[in-house]
């Protein structure tokens, strides 16, 4: 079995390549929970989720808060605390986003592609490269010096 990325020879055993890093199973066996459109749709309902009962959480603590004579101040400061909170979950949550879409794309991408890669298709004569001479190492040539030399 060879990469569809490097082309390199691998372990059919691998869902890795060593060389590359690139998954090697074809689109349709990545784990069906975890596609990548599935988790898109994951990461957007936990989103929209957070947001709309954050905000609910928020006004339901302001109403009881202010209801209770708590000084504006702290209402303040704990509503701006909240929103940072709020913020810094769909932050982290949003930032998967591309990467999801890239990977949504590259799947469907390579599921579409032809199972051969480029990489291993057979070369012409004249694609072929010239025989080259393979350099010598620095031991073939210590050990030379080392050999002895006959004396007529």
């Amino acid at each position: 079995m060879h990469c569809p990325n490097c082309g390199k020879a691998v372990n059919k055993s691998l869902k890795y390549c060593k060389d590359c890093g690139e998954r090697l199973s074809k689109a349709e066996e990545i784990d069906k929970d975890g596609t990548p459109g599935k988790m898109l749709d994951n990461i957007l309902t936990t989103l929209f989720l957070v947001v709309m009962f954050g905000m609910g959480i928020l006004v339901g603590l302001v109403a009881v808060m202010l209801g209770n004579n708590v000084r504006t101040e702290v209402v303040t400061t704990i509503v701006i605390a909240y929103l940072g909170a709020i913020f810094g979950i769909c932050f982290m949550r949003a930032r998967q986003v591309p990467k999801l879409i890239d990977a949504r794309l590259k799947s469907t991408y390579q599921a579409n592609e032809p199972l051969e890669p480029h990489q291993l298709r057979t070369l012409t004569t004249a694609q072929l490269e010239e025989f080259r001479e393979p350099a010598m190492s620095v031991t073939d040539h210590t050990t030379r010096t080392l050999d002895k030399v006959p004396f007529k």
